[in-house]
This record gives C-alpha cells, sequence and structure tokens, in this order.
C-alpha cells in the first residue's frame, strides 16, 4: 500500500470518529468518558502488568447457635482449614494476598476480598468474594463448633479436624482427622489422607493417592487409577478398583471383604474374616492371619500369590494355561499339584489345567483359587 492510500484510509477513520462523535446518543454518566489518556493508561497497565503487591488479614466473627447444624464451603481455589472445637461461634480469618499494578491498588483490593456469609435456618454457607481488579490468592482458617456437618466444594487445600461428618469434592491436597460421624469424599488427583473417621465412602479420580486409616464403620471405595493404602478398617469392606494399586492392612476387625479389581494391583495383609476377590489383568497378594473363607477367580497372565495360616482349612485351586506351585511346608502336608489336559475341538487347540484339591488339618474354611492363563502360588505361613 502507497502514502496515497495511507492518506485516504487515514482519513476516512478520522471523518467516522467525527461522525460518530455527532450523532452518538449522551454518554452514561457513570461509565468513564473515552479518552486518548485513557487508552495510554490501559496500554501502560498491560504492559505493565500486576506487579505490586499486598497482603491483608480479614477477621470475622459469625453466629452459630444450637439451631445451626451444618456448615457448607464453597471457596473455590482458596485453601481452607478447619479446627472444630467447644464453642457456639465461627471465628474466621481470611488471608489475602493481592496483586494490582500498584500499591494503592493491591491494598484497595486485598481489602476489598470479602468472606461472604448465608445463614439460613440450619445452615451456614460460606464462599470468597473478590474483586474484579488486579489477581487474588487467599486461604481461610475456620474455628468452628465441633457439633456441625461439614459439607465442602472446592479445588485447593483442605485441612478438616474435628468434624461432626463431612461431604467434600474436590481437587487439591485433602487431610481428615477425627471425625466420628460418617464421611463421603470424592478426590480428583492429588492426595487424599483419612484417619480416625467414621463409615467411609471414598471416590478417587485421575491418579489420587488414598492412605486411610481407622475407619470406624463400614467403608466403600471406588477408585479409577491411583493408590490406596488403608489399614485399620471395621465392618464391611466393599472395593470396586480401575488400573489402580491398593494395599490393605491390620484387618483383624473387618467382618467380611470383596474386591472387584480390573488391573493394577491388590495386596491384602492379615484378614482374618471372609474375603472375595474379583480380578482381572491384576496382581493379587493374599496372606491370612487365620483360617477363614476366601475366594480368588482372576483372569490374565498376572500372578495370584496366597499366604496360608497353619490350622484347618481345604484348599481347591485351579488355573487354566498356567501354573501352579505350592512351598515345601504344603508339600510336606501332603498338598500336591495335578496336571490334565484336554484337546479343543475342531481347531485341533490343547489347553492344560493344573489343580490341587487338599484336607489340611481335618478341614475347615474352603480356599477357593482360580485363574485363567494366571500362575498361583501357595505358600504356608
Amino acid at each position: 500500500m502507497g502514502k496515497r492510500e495511507l492518506l485516504l484510509a487515514a482519513a476516512f477513520v478520522l471523518i467516522g470518529v467525527v461522525v460518530y462523535q455527532a450523532t452518538a446518543p449522551a454518554a452514561d454518566p457513570t461509565r468513564p468518558r473515552w479518552s486518548v489518556g485513557g487508552i495510554v493508561e490501559s496500554i501502560r497497565r498491560e504492559v505493565r502488568g500486576n506487579q505490586a503487591e499486598a497482603r491483608a488479614k480479614i477477621p470475622s466473627t459469625i453466629p452459630a447457635p444450637a439451631s445451626v447444624r451444618e456448615l457448607r464451603i464453597n471457596v473455590g481455589s482458596v485453601g481452607v482449614t478447619i479446627t472444630g472445637e467447644e464453642r457456639d461461634d465461627i471465628q474466621a480469618e481470611l488471608d489475602v494476598t493481592s496483586n494490582a499494578y500498584d500499591t494503592a491498588e493491591a491494598e484497595r483490593t486485598a481489602q476489598a476480598t470479602k468472606l461472604k456469609v448465608d445463614a439460613a435456618g440450619p445452615v451456614i454457607t460460606l464462599s470468597v468474594d473478590f474483586p474484579r481488579e488486579g489477581r487474588q490468592r487467599a486461604s481461610l482458617v475456620l474455628r468452628v463448633p465441633s457439633r456441625l456437618e461439614l459439607r465442602i466444594e472446592k479445588n485447593s487445600t483442605l485441612v478438616v479436624t474435628n468434624a461432626a461428618a463431612l461431604s467434600v469434592t474436590g481437587r487439591g491436597t485433602t487431610t481428615v482427622t477425627g471425625v466420628p460421624g460418617a464421611v463421603q469424599a470424592t478426590q480428583r488427583g492429588s492426595a487424599i489422607t483419612l484417619t480416625d473417621i467414621g463409615p467411609l465412602k471414598l471416590t478417587t479420580f485421575s491418579g489420587a493417592e488414598a492412605k486411610v486409616a481407622n475407619v470406624h464403620g463400614d467403608a466403600t471405595f471406588s477408585l479409577q487409577s491411583g493408590e490406596l493404602r488403608a489399614e485399620g478398617l471395621e465392618g464391611s469392606v466393599e472395593i470396586e478398583s480401575r488400573n489402580c494399586d491398593v494395599t490393605l492392612e491390620k484387618l483383624e476387625k473387618v467382618r467380611n471383604a470383596r474386591i472387584n479389581a480390573g488391573a493394577g494391583e491388590v495386596v491384602v495383609r492379615g484378614i482374618q474374616s471372609e474375603l472375595r476377590i474379583d480380578g482381572r489383568e491384576t496382581d493379587i497378594r493374599v496372606e491370612q492371619a487365620r483360617p477363614a473363607p476366601l475366594s480368588i477367580y482372576n483372569e490374565g497372565n498376572e500372578t495370584v500369590e496366597l499366604t496360608l495360616p497353619p490350622g484347618p482349612l481345604k484348599i481347591d485351586a485351579r488355573t487354566v494355561d498356567g501354573r501352579i506351585t505350592v512351598d515345601e511346608a504344603l508339600a510336606k502336608s501332603g498338598v500336591k499339584v495335578e496336571t490334565t489336559g484336554s484337546q479343543g475341538g475342531e481347531t485341533g487347540s490343547s489347553r492344560e489345567e493344573q489343580h490341587v484339591a487338599a484336607v489340611i488339618g481335618g478341614g475347615g474354611p474352603l480356599i477357593t483359587v482360580r485363574a485363567q492363563r494366571g500362575d498361583i502360588l501357595l505358600r504356608l505361613k
């Protein structure tokens, strides 16, 4: 484009601006007027960014009489620490760090960040309201009546100590201690630690790492990828896992357990009660503390390792296209592996089966193991 064309284009733009200013409706007096200075200031802000920083701690006290039974918290990316105490109010401290264009604006936007409270009958709801200017980060510390049930949605760190019951959903590290009532948790990624709690329902996704200890009640787990390490469970245990490594220990108080696993690994140590495991492409290792009914079914090229306690029991183990191995102690007890083969239909393919059928110590609880294409290893403790 030549100089003549540039001049013509500039002239048309200028004429358009003049016509618009002459015919435009009256400006809203509450809105800032257009000006070259305003445009320059906006450009400066974009170039410089939010370089100034200010911090503010904003305390507040919220009444929580006996009629209030539930506290709901919806704070997004705000980190929250909650401690239950013998009290009849909620003591809150909002710690805000604000980055803005200059120091004055950073201080103003930090102070403008508010903890919003909505009290509706037996429920109090808390959320955080941020100003539009600048960029804020915040954490919230709460001291609450320990009798309250908590319902929390979050995407940042959460620490809860001493609450009546808890329901929590979201991302970010979660740590919970001392909740005698029911706990329901949905964890996406990161880590969750639950200790000394009541009946539990835990759902994990996206590679979450879960550590659970001392559950005083039934426990239900739904796991997709990631890891679960649990000990000190009680009552009934139900686990559904996919691509997850599961380890259970210290299970003296478990009444019964059932595990359904697809891929990954299942390790159970110290079980004293009835256990059933259904696996697909899953490494399975079980150590019984005393004789109890046990059923393991596994499909795929993975191994089932079973350590049996001394005492009366019956063994019924069978694998197709796999191998059964018994240790020396079982062999001395008269446990033998038998092998049979069969010709397969029109294709002429063959498959080999190995099985163990044995009675030890006069018989007792039945130990049943089935594997397709996988190996079985039997040991005596």
